[in-house]
């Protein structure tokens, strides 16, 4: 078992400040505050591996230096003196890092794990800043890798890979006596607040709104008709996860994306909608999708929580898969185009469109691609049919611990290379357990067959199907 020492690192950066919340800061407030008391659920973990001949104080030094320079790693929120939600960045102050040295025969991987099934049970006060927590795991004596946990009002999951690369980049100039590497150009979360409180971006959040409201008239009531008429089972549980490794599945992918000239997610999200579209017999699918709002360039680099969920509706209907795929395609890019938007504008709008028809809109279908290279086509050679087939022989499908009060939830997620991870949580009075399970197996194996049919598909891909 690892040995673990904890410490308090100080951090020290530039300035104070304190601002409205951004959009982005005060949607992920109303999820976390609908999850209470399990304020970790909202958390975010991220690790990086270190280079060689750094030692345990360059470590800490560079962790120092990252919280310093993004404000986000150093920010409190709660209502301000009008009762919106505010933002205090402060300007020094400390961090938990525990140091572990592994055991005899423990993987640093091990450590890690165990590390963040630790951090997930150990909520943060979102009222006190920093609202960060590092690892760094020592094997024989030296800095294997180093990980951070985050809320995630502090952060996404693509600040925290940015966060890794800092690392990583500053580290190796410490070790090797070379100048650190200036930081790309980036926004702080102060004044992306104050960016969509001017013109340019009250004229977005205006045209996010008219997007919002065309989904909403296009959106069916709900995708599951039949869930209020079921009921859980007696004593059993509301919410059940699987998840779903597939070598068969990661194959596929970019095979498919490189045929239908769409990326990766625009493949995988066409056959999530087509049997979710199939499952309710409705000919169009709605899902929420996870927009990283990342479009300017200063955003790119930016360490923030900047994700919204979004609305999208594809239309299943037709007789050729590849035309479903763009459709899904273009109505995801659109998607992700207006997800930057006022999140009490969207309620109003959702409240407003069920007074309209006289009954509920359910959007708790949620379709979360994590992975890295999530909107890149093909790439290489892609995989002959018979291995993709083949593939299908290590599929591994199990229960699994994660849990969202969502009807249906699922996250894609490649950490693992040449595996696609399918995470999938449902309520159970829409999807019994055992269903879970065929579902998962049914997106894969519906990739599958896309793979060995004909470059020229004409079978019918949706509701029609």
């Amino acid at each position: 078992m690892a040995e673990i020492v904890r410490r308090r690192t100080p951090f020290y950066g530039q300035r104070s400040a304190t601002a409205p919340a951004t959009c982005a800061q005060r949607h992920m407030w109303n999820l976390i505050q609908r999850q209470l008391p399990d304020a970790s659920f909202y958390d975010v973990s991220h690790w990086a591996g270190l280079p060689p001949h750094a030692a345990v104080p360059d470590v800490l030094a560079v962790l120092s230096e990252l919280v310093g320079r993004y404000e986000a790693l150093r920010t409190a929120f709660g209502p301000g003196p009008d009762g919106t939600l505010t933002q205090w960045v402060l300007r020094s102050g400390s961090f938990e890092t525990e140091i572990a040295a592994t055991g005899p025969g423990e993987a640093p991987r091990d450590v890690l794990r165990a590390w963040r099934r630790r951090m997930r049970r150990t909520a943060f006060d979102l009222t006190t800043a920093p609202l960060f927590r590092a690892m760094v795991v020592v094997a024989d004596g030296a800095p294997v890798l180093a990980a951070f946990h985050v809320s995630h009002l502090a952060a996404d999951l693509m600040s925290l890979r940015h966060l890794a690369a800092e690392l990583t980049r500053l580290l190796a100039a410490r070790t090797t006596g070379r100048p650190a590497p200036p930081p790309a150009a980036f926004r702080q979360p102060v004044e992306q607040a104050g960016y969509e409180r001017s013109p340019r971006g009250q004229a977005l959040l205006a045209r996010s709104r008219a997007y919002w409201r065309d989904q909403l008239a296009a959106a069916p009531a709900t995708m599951f008709p039949t869930l209020a008429a079921r009921t859980a089972a007696p004593g059993g549980p509301d919410r059940y996860s699987a998840v779903m490794d597939s070598r068969a599945a990661s194959l596929a992918l970019p095979v498919l994306a490189e045929r239908w000239r769409v990326s990766t997610s625009a493949v995988l999200l066409t056959a999530v909608a087509t049997l979710l579209g199939r499952r309710a017999q409705l000919p169009v699918c709605t899902l929420r999708l996870l927009a990283a709002n990342r479009f300017a360039p200063e955003l790119r680099g930016a360490v923030a929580n900047l994700h919204q969920e979004v609305p999208v509706t594809i239309d299943l209907t037709g007789d050729s898969v590849p035309a479903l795929a763009r459709r899904a395609f273009a109505a995801c890019t659109t998607a992700y185009a207006n997800g930057l938007y006022d999140p009490d504008h969207a309620e109003e709008l959702l409240r407003a469109a069920e007074r309209e028809r006289g009954t509920g809109i359910s959007l708790s279908c949620c379709f979360n691609d994590i992975r890295a290279a999530h909107e890149t086509r093909g790439g290489g050679r892609p995989a002959p049919a018979h291995a993709v087939r083949a593939a299908l022989a290590d599929t591994v499908v199990t229960r699994h611990a994660f849990t969202e009060g969502e009807d249906f939830f699922l996250v894609a997620d490649d950490e693992e290379p040449g595996w696609l991870r399918l995470v999938l949580n449902a309520d159970t009075r829409a999807f019994p357990p055992p269903e879970v399970h065929t579902f998962l197996r049914d997106i894969e194996r519906l990739l599958v067959e896309h793979v060995e049919d004909a470059p020229q598909q004409t079978r019918t891909a949706g509701h029609s199907a």
